[in-house]
């Protein structure tokens, strides 16, 4: 059962609103310390403090409103900060005649909103091709950031199975370099090849920046939301809010593409959710079709709860990509696979010299079990 706060965060976490319902919500009595923590949880501050200005700012308490301002403010210049990284970025890589796609962050929140700053962005996400990975990350520590493991062949090591490396500059900005759009457990009904030959353009404060079409975007953003269990409310937002802005969409096209990929499953239930919790014009035809699903009714009605609840990471991020599968068989192969990659937990929990990495695959399985059995003993505490 939804709380009022949650019931308000959802009316206010849109663009299209019901500001008399708003106000009605707010007159009920609201536990202002309880909305804020879960706007800061879920990552929309930004589009509560909008629609509460939009419908009844003066009756939100004084202390309320200089919080939601106070971090308003921040997050401008936060915003602009690493939009100005991201364009010194893609600057530098086209010098070097390396091809490179923004995704998330800033691009997101000006194919999707229209507004810089009402999305809230904590790094930067771009995509090379997997032969230009070093290339890439020399250019990276040439621009002064250093990766979070050190050298391309631990990249090679432990994080080949993410297919992604976080890079870090002294004044704070992650970036998140991919070679591919996706894990090897989630499912993705594209190949990361082929959606160089479909990429667009999108204006960022005056500047071209090459990014995901939208058909990829709208795949993308479902499977990263059933990835991560739709834990945070940014994550539908992002998608009801595309659904909304972008009507032009051919959502019969895009399910078509899901279902010969057997991960139809992430968008279904991204549009269900985006329709009954904000009220997205997902077309009719995809919300039967996910409402006549038994899989994705019973995954949506955990959406709520994980919605309440603190981020999970590591092996529950696993489990959950592993709903991006339509068929039980397919999920065979991501399982094997995570028993026998290395991964960067395993060389924090046990960081051994070079020349013994080897020994992680043997070790991993059992380091596996042990979390797995810690896992069922906190279910049945």
């Amino acid at each position: 059962m939804q709380t009022i706060e949650l019931q308000l965060l959802l009316h206010c976490a849109r663009s299209k609103l019901d500001t008399r319902l708003i106000r009605a919500l707010v007159n009920e009595g609201i536990d202002w310390d309880r909305l804020l923590e879960l706007a800061r949880q879920s990552r929309v501050r930004p589009l509560l403090m909008r629609s509460l200005k939009s419908a009844c700012w003066d009756a939100v308490p004084l202390t309320a409103q200089l919080k939601l301002k106070s971090f308003y403010r921040a997050s401008v210049v936060r915003n602009l900060f690493f939009t100005g990284e991201l364009l010194r970025l893609l600057d530098i890589f086209r010098k070097n005649n390396i091809a490179i796609a923004a995704f998330k962050g800033p691009v997101v929140a000006e194919v999707v909103y229209g507004d810089l700053f009402l999305r809230e962005f904590v790094d930067l996400d771009i995509l090379v091709h997997e032969a230009d990975l070093c290339k890439a990350e020399h250019i990276l520590t040439a621009c002064g950031y250093h990766p979070y493991l050190s050298g391309s062949d631990y990249r090679s090591a432990f994080f080949s199975y993410y297919c992604q490396q976080p890079f870090l500059s002294q004044s704070g900005v992650i970036v998140d370099l991919h070679w591919r759009l996706a894990s090897k457990s989630v499912a993705l009904p594209m190949q990361s090849a082929a959606v160089w030959g479909r990429l667009r353009n999108v204006t960022i404060v005056g500047r071209t920046v090459p990014t995901l079409a939208l058909e990829d975007l709208a795949l993308l953003l479902a499977a990263h939301g059933t990835m991560h269990g739709w834990e945070s409310l940014v994550w539908l937002c992002d998608f009801a809010e595309l659904v909304r802005q972008h009507q032009g969409i051919d959502w019969r096209a895009i399910f078509d593409r899901a279902q010969q990929a057997r991960s139809s499953r992430p968008l279904l239930l991204a549009i269900f959710l985006a329709f009954t919790l904000l009220d997205a014009p997902a077309p009719a035809e995809l919300v039967d079709k996910a409402r006549s699903n038994r899989a994705v009714r019973a995954l949506a009605e955990k959406t709520e709860l994980a919605m309440l609840r603190p981020p999970s990471e590591g092996l529950g991020e696993f489990l959950q990509g592993l709903n991006t599968h339509d068929l039980l068989r397919d999920r065979i192969w991501p399982v094997a696979t995570l028993l026998v990659t290395r991964t960067v937990n395993d060389y924090q929990a046990m960081p051994l010299p070079k020349s013994l990495w080897g020994a992680y695959h043997l070790i991993r399985p059992f380091r596996l079990l042990g979390r797995i059995a810690q896992m069922l003993r906190a279910l049945l505490k």
